[in-house]
């Protein structure tokens, strides 16, 4: 079963999907985005299937794309990196922007990500001080590149 949650009113995704299933984690990330102002609706996938359902829909007109994709590595189902590889299949860089939030410190995973076509990589903090900082500067570096599509 698909996990969804929104930070706030609006689409259901057309903002910023994250796959994450670890409830603790998606409570921190839910916390952070609200506390850090983040102008993303949020929409959780606990799942892999999940998240490539709605993407299919997307991709079928019947919803909303989301703008931007926050990834967890670990997942239940699968690979976050078999998703980034997916996504990447379909999508570019510019046109569905990926930040990979991962538990892990590997260096390994890091290459990984961006050989895979991630925009963005970062450890998930143990701290919510610096949790709440990463997740605004997320929010933030996917803003950006949101504007600097729309001005092309």
């Amino acid at each position: 079963m698909t996990n969804r949650s929104t930070t706030s009113s609006g689409p259901q995704c057309g903002g910023l999907a994250y796959v994450e299933d670890n409830d603790a984690d998606a409570m921190m990330i839910e916390t952070a985005a609200q506390q850090s102002n983040c102008v993303y609706d949020l929409t959780r996938y606990s799942s892999i299937a999940g998240f490539f359902d709605h993407l299919d829909a997307a991709g079928a007109g019947e919803t909303v794309r989301p703008e931007a994709v926050l990834l967890d590595i670990n997942l239940p189902d699968g690979s976050g990196f078999e998703v980034l590889n997916m996504i990447r299949q379909s999508y570019s860089p510019e046109e569905l922007p990926v930040a990979v939030f991962s538990g892990g410190e590997s260096n390994a995973d890091l290459h990984r990500s961006y050989d895979l076509g991630a925009n963005l990589y970062l450890n998930k903090p143990m701290e919510f001080p610096e949790y709440r900082r990463r997740i605004a500067g997320i929010c933030g570096f996917f803003a950006r590149l949101t504007r600097s599509r729309e001005v092309e």
